[in-house]
């Protein structure tokens, strides 16, 4: 059992290097249980690199991740997944011709003895997906499609899940249904470390929030301090406000 308040993830140091590109450098932040963490940048700022790093899926090159007071960097990502940290990529990235059910039960690989509980878990949060449990997952809608990969996984009995871009490609309705959940989901214990393009929606829901610029961390406080930080005003609203990401 998590206690909430208590350092969950840390992240020291952290350095990512494709070729000759320092993508992330010397990165520090702590999300501690109970949080809504949100990480917002430009495009190719290292929002994703950062995500991918701490789950396990990119080898860092230099510092330390930390789950639950232990290192986790070199672990494969199905160990990260087993400890109770789970990545849930952009988009909606389902198994199309497979039932709802089927998909929820490929997030529990890690966690099969506690199925049953987590798919009560998961129907109680998302009634549609307890509705839909027999459709195959390509029927259905956009929003009900990210509810399904985040129920999945939830599957896994995930302690802090790392939400890439929530909001890509959600109506309105969806993403305001979504901010909802995810306070609901906080609600049941569960720390959320979110980043992504929608700086305002990520921003406003967030309890703790971080600038990421060129791999490094250029800005960090609350998420309304973050929003009215004239560099943010300035350095990312301005780039970003062509592309209509700012909601």
């Amino acid at each position: 059992m998590t206690i909430e308040g208590a350092a969950l993830l840390e992240i020291r140091n952290l350095g990512v290097i494709f070729g000759e590109v320092r993508a992330l450098d010397q990165v520090n932040l702590t999300v501690w249980a109970g949080q809504i963490v949100s990480v917002v940048g430009p495009n190719g700022a290292g929002k994703t690199t950062l995500m991918k790093a701490v789950a396990g899926l990119i080898r860092a090159v230099q510092g330390e991740v930390a789950f639950l007071g232990e290192p986790i960097q070199g672990l494969p990502p199905y160990e990260v997944v087993r400890r109770g940290l789970v990545y849930i990529p952009e988009g909606m990235r389902v198994f199309p011709l497979m039932s709802v059910l089927e998909n929820l039960e490929v997030g529990a690989y890690t966690a099969r003895d506690r199925k049953a509980e987590q798919l009560s878990f998961v129907f109680a949060l998302f009634p549609v997906l307890a509705e839909k449990r027999s459709s195959p997952a390509g029927t259905l809608s956009g929003g009900q499609k990210r509810m399904l990969t985040i129920a999945r996984g939830l599957m896994s009995g995930a302690r802090l899940l790392l939400l890439d871009d929530p909001f890509l490609g959600l109506a309105p309705k969806d993403v305001s249904r979504l901010c909802r959940t995810l306070k609901d989901l906080r609600g049941h214990g569960i720390t959320l470390f979110l980043a992504g393009q929608h700086v305002r929606r990520i921003l406003r829901v967030a309890g703790r929030a971080y600038l990421i610029e060129e791999g490094r961390i250029t800005l960090s406080g609350t998420g309304d301090q973050l929003l009215d930080h004239p560099h943010l005003q300035e350095s990312l609203f301005g780039m970003m406000a062509k592309a209509g990401s700012l909601e």
